[in-house]
């Protein structure tokens, strides 16, 4: 394990130059701590990096400044060849399962030997099926990779100097030679030509199986002054990460990233003090992503972004390899921690350095330990703080009997005190507390945007709230006493003079694992901008009041694990129909609710709905949506399930159904919700889509769940263009009656002298019953792309009918099994057809279909 020794500079040095911004932006690259790093970097031709502590952490960084200390020093090199290990055996592992094979893949892409043309089918095929099936590239086999492409790395490699860096090795190599080639390795030796090589581990004992004992090549400690230039480094790595991610400028980006970086070990700085056991120590410093990215928002941090910046971060409408959902502080929030957990920055949940060996877990374990970004403050001095002594900080927290702020003048944004207050778990009786409650105290931080007073004693905030016109984030988590936020009469109320209509400009309130009981009925009037809404666990709260259904510009609401909860006024049914602004929405451990409508809500893109088992109808028409949660159409009770025109659903778990509901309707092809067909008819599943592969994760066990009776007796699926389902009915009609004899006899005449011996009867289509659509039926009519993802659906189809098809040129190349129950079959001007059939189906096939040209 490498350790870390004491500074070498007095901290109180460091704290000094951490208050300069220049420092931490570029500065920092012409300190002495800088280069005794780069000096100590520059040792072996193959050097070794496992990292600070016992988590390997900085590898990210170590590695970056090994490489520009090789360029720097040992360069020109012909070739800089960085790869990184850590998604290589999900990447590979089904035809490799060597790591020696899987460096030699990486190396060669680096090289440009490989072309990789699967790849974007590969992630679509990934994507559709749950990660259920993978395409199987075959751009190299293992064959052509031992006696081509490992070949190929050699020679052109051989009479070059290169610099080979590898990131995450996670196995074992055998021990690398200097001067000779390297046991399994097709690369030349680092010897032959002064070349270099940096691998990073993902821990100690990979390294310590991958070397002699008597040959070490790894840096064995480092001081805290190289820890700190590490931190540095890194926020300037996290940067250019969150810039490729996102869009504009590295240096943008770094401020950002820096204000995120120096709140975030402010709001986690959370030691176990006297008055606070530590179990509850434990728990509340576990502060979750979405409490971190909320505040970061709340605070003016996160940028807003704008529509060409959340396009490239959700980029592409099929969407398959989309990562960030939700609204816009969330993806931009979890890119910032994404690269904040990739370079050792932050690791989340947090719990608090008491050690010094557990001060490296994480930049921000290091710099809240030694306390390199705070200042101590006093209850004492928070109570008597006058204006001139405020104004100074920016943000404060004080949790159990100890304090502390963190203010630079770059981060004051222009206001003139206090913009964050934290206060968590100080006694009913302390000083604090009881300043807290008084009417004069929050009057005095009129620059609030983030009030958290979690886990304090706290009945009912003082009527000074409604000074704090800037507060943007209100959290009273876990508050065991809290009944009702605002209890005062009206006439306690003294207003300030900006503020006469008793009115908040809050946009995140947090109620959860408090005890409310109850609102009063025009609590929401009172913070109309409200858009988010948590209320996690709040075990004795039993309705919301009307007042809430008034929030026009919600984006979220949680409501999870409420027992008693029953709806608006006791009643058991909620409806959000036409909600305009709501995002996300969570129902999780309710166990009274059985109807639920968030029809018409037009930006709502992802719901958690959970533990709901007396929920009886769910309608999700008109909405965002992008996929369905597994556990949602297995619901106990569930009979009605609804999601019309839900244009953005691009998967379904058709792989994870163990029931169904009686009423269930799917349609893609509306934006409005309005009904394309009849969903009324009970057992009789209606799906009308533009994209059948949505069907890729319909599997063999769906199949024959299906088969078995168990789900999806019925069902009536519609494949098609949007485009198509505009046609009118009467107008498709007509064409088929004046065409149907002259155009099925004159393009299928080839079909009927093919299969007339064959077993299959053709026979004047006057003499013929109409085509009859089974319970079981298919429709596909005018797709724009070839319907891949029918494979077992087909399986267990009795009726197919298909008008106006362009890609099909075999019906049973649609499925790899055979259609084996198929009984009616109508196909209509499909000009891309070749044979209807294949030998091969009818020597498997258990029935004779009827068909109808």
């Amino acid at each position: 394990m490498v350790e870390s020794s004491p500074f070498r500079m007095p901290l109180t040095e460091w704290r000094h130059h951490l208050q300069d911004i220049n420092f931490w932006l570029n500065g920092y690259l012409n300190s002495p701590a800088y280069h005794e790093l780069e000096e100590k970097l520059d040792k072996y031709c193959v050097q070794w990096n496992v990292g600070v502590g016992p988590t390997a952490c900085f590898t990210r960084a170590i590695s970056s400044i090994t490489r520009d200390v090789n360029i720097k020093k040992h360069g020109p090199l012909d070739h800089v060849i960085e790869v990184g290990m850590e998604h290589a055996a999900s990447e590979l592992g089904i035809r490799f399962d060597d790591i020696n094979d899987m460096l030699h893949i990486k190396v060669a892409e680096q090289l440009g030997l490989l072309e990789h043309k699967n790849d974007m089918a590969d992630a679509e095929l990934r994507y559709y099926t749950y990660n259920m099936e993978k395409k199987q590239d075959d751009t190299v086999s293992p064959r052509e990779l031992k006696y081509s492409v490992a070949p190929q790395i050699m020679q052109n490699l051989l009479t070059k100097r290169y610099l080979l860096v590898v990131q995450n090795l996670d196995r074992p190599i055998k021990p690398i030679v200097l001067d000779d080639t390297t046991e399994g390795l097709w690369l030349p030796a680092p010897g032959w030509n002064d070349s270099f090589w940096i691998v990073s581990t993902t821990s100690q004992d990979v390294y310590d199986r991958s070397n002699k004992p008597d040959a070490p090549r790894v840096i064995k400690s480092f001081s805290g002054d190289n820890i700190l230039i590490l931190t540095l480094h890194s926020l300037k790595q996290a940067a250019k990460y969150i810039s490729v991610a996102v869009g504009h400028g590295e240096k943008y980006w770094h401020h950002v990233a820096l204000e995120c970086f120096h709140y975030a070990s402010m709001l986690l700085l959370i030691p176990c003090s006297s008055n606070v056991d530590p179990p509850k120590c434990d728990a509340q410093a576990d502060v979750s992503s979405d409490v971190l990215i909320r505040q970061w928002a709340a605070q003016g941090i996160l940028p807003v972004m704008k529509p060409s910046v959340q396009e490239k971060m959700g980029e592409d409408t099929d969407g398959y390899h989309c990562q960030y959902y939700g609204d816009d502080i969330y993806q931009l929030g979890n890119v910032i921690l994404e690269a904040f957990r990739e370079y050792s920055l932050l690791q989340l949940p947090f719990s608090p350095a008491t050690k010094d060996d557990e001060a490296t877990i994480s930049a921000a374990h290091f710099l809240t330990y030694h306390r390199l970004v705070v200042e101590p403050l006093t209850s004492d001095e928070l109570c008597e703080g006058n204006h001139s002594q405020l104004e100074h900080m920016q943000w404060i927290s004080h949790v159990g009997d100890q304090g502390w702020h963190v203010s630079r003048d770059w981060l004051s944004q222009g206001s003139s005190g206090p913009t964050t207050l934290i206060i968590r778990d100080c006694s009913q009786h302390s000083r604090l507390f009881m300043k807290l409650e008084s009417d004069d105290f929050l009057a005095k931080l009129p620059c609030l945007r983030v009030l958290d007073i979690s886990y304090t004693p706290i009945e009912s905030l003082p009527p000074s709230i409604y000074c704090l016109q800037k507060l943007q984030l209100l959290s009273l988590r876990g508050c065991y006493n809290l009944r009702s936020p605002f209890s005062f009469p009206d006439t306690e109320i003294t207003l300030c003079a900006n503020n006469s209509n008793k009115k908040l400009n809050l946009l995140y309130l947090d109620l959860s694992y408090s005890n409310i009981s109850t609102f009063q009925c025009d609590f929401f009037h009172s913070i109309p901008t409200l858009k988010e809404l948590l209320l996690v666990k709040c075990s004795n709260l039993e309705e919301l009041p009307l007042s809430a259904l008034a929030l026009s510009t919600l984006t979220k609401l949680e409501i999870i694990d409420n027992k008693k909860f029953i709806s608006f006024s006791r009643l058991t049914e909620m409806a959000f129909d036409g909600h305009g602004t709501l995002h996300s929405f969570s129902l999780v451990g309710t166990p009274h609710i059985k109807r639920l409508s968030l029809h018409g809500c037009s930006k709502l893109e992802s719901v958690d709905i959970m533990e709901v088992d007396a929920l009886e109808e769910l309608d999700l028409s008109a909405t965002a949506i992008k996929e369905l949660p597994d556990n949602i159409p297995n619901l106990p009770q569930l009979r009605r399930l609804l999601l019309r025109g839900v244009p953005s659903l691009r998967r379904f778990p058709w792989h994870k159904l163990d029931r169904f509901p009686d009423v269930f309707c799917l349609d893609q092809c509306s934006s409005t919700g309005t009904v394309n067909h009849d969903c009324s008819t009970p057992q009789v599943a209606q799906v009308c889509i533009s994209d059948s592969r949505l069907f890729y994760s319909f599997n063999n066990a769906t199949k024959g769940l299906v088969r078995g009776g168990r789900i999806l007796k019925s069902f009536h699926v519609q494949i098609t263009s949007c485009k198509a389902i505009t046609r009118k009915i009467q107008d498709e009609e007509d064409m088929v009656k004046t065409n149907k004899v002259h155009a099925s006899l004159a393009a299928y005449a080839d079909v009927n002298h093919r299969y007339l011996t064959d077993g299959v009867s053709m026979v004047s289509m006057d003499d013929v019953p109409p085509f009859r659509e089974s319970e079981r039926h298919v429709g596909i009519s005018a797709v724009e792309r070839y319907p891949h993802g029918l494979r077992y659906l087909l399986a267990v189809t009795k009726s197919i009918s298909m008008p106006d098809d362009t890609h099909v040129s075999c019906l049973n190349d649609l499925s790899r099994r055979s259609l084996g129950i198929l009984e009616e079959c109508k196909l209509q001007r499909c000009h891309r057809m070749v044979h209807v059939f294949n030998y091969e189906y009818f020597a498997r096939a258990f029935a004779r279909p009827r068909f109808f040209p």
